[in-house]
């Protein structure tokens, strides 16, 4: 059996707290795993809090300008290589966190009408379309938007811009929402940079 071992070594600021930045807003996948990287490090001598940011470009560029100490990347991010080959990065850790449970949600109370629908996604997430919808939808007949994350997505459909969203339950129980049809948690790996 193939045997790893990698240790978290972050770089410490005077403050004793590390700032981690990843894809916001609140309820994210990502969100979700810096809560759980936060709690890892409580039993350190330091404490550690997330900063939310609206894309992932936004969180390279707070890590270029020290605003944030790490930033958590999932691989499921098409645009990761950026992290990996910015020369001012540091790959710091890598491990594995299982998503929350995704599905297709709607508004609580309103009739599941897919033909002339529109759904709103992560880039991430829209190859679960196919196991979301049920057998017989057209699916010519439903308008897919990409959006910048799973929350963002349930905040459309909370909001009335979108009648469905493919999201995390996080972010179903955050923005009042219901699951249609479930796919299940994804195990995710992840990545944390830090300047070097």
């Amino acid at each position: 059996m193939l045997e790893f071992q990698i240790e978290f070594q972050p770089r410490i600021p005077t403050s004793k707290n590390l700032v981690i930045g990843t894809l916001g807003p609140s309820a994210t996948s990502s969100d979700y795993a810096s809560q759980y990287i936060t709690n890892q490090l409580l039993s350190e001598q330091f404490t550690a809090s997330t900063q939310l940011f609206d894309t992932f470009i936004d969180v390279k560029e707070a890590l270029l300008q020290d605003k944030v100490d790490l930033a958590l990347v999932p691989h499921a991010y098409d645009r990761i290589n950026e992290f990996y080959m910015e020369p001012s990065f540091d790959l710091s850790f890598i491990f594995i966190f299982p998503t929350p449970v995704y599905g297709l949600a709607k508004k609580k109370n309103t009739e599941v009408v897919f033909n002339g629908s529109r759904i709103v996604t992560h880039p991430a997430p829209l190859p679960l379309l196919t196991k979301l919808l049920p057998d017989y939808q057209d699916q010519t007949q439903i308008q897919v938007d990409l959006s910048p994350s799973t929350s963002d997505s349930a905040i459309q459909v909370m909001q009335g811009l979108a009648d469905f969203a493919i999201t995390n339950e996080n972010a179903v129980q955050a923005y009042d929402l219901e699951f249609i049809s479930i796919y299940g948690n994804i195990r995710m790996s992840w990545s944390i940079f830090q300047k070097n």
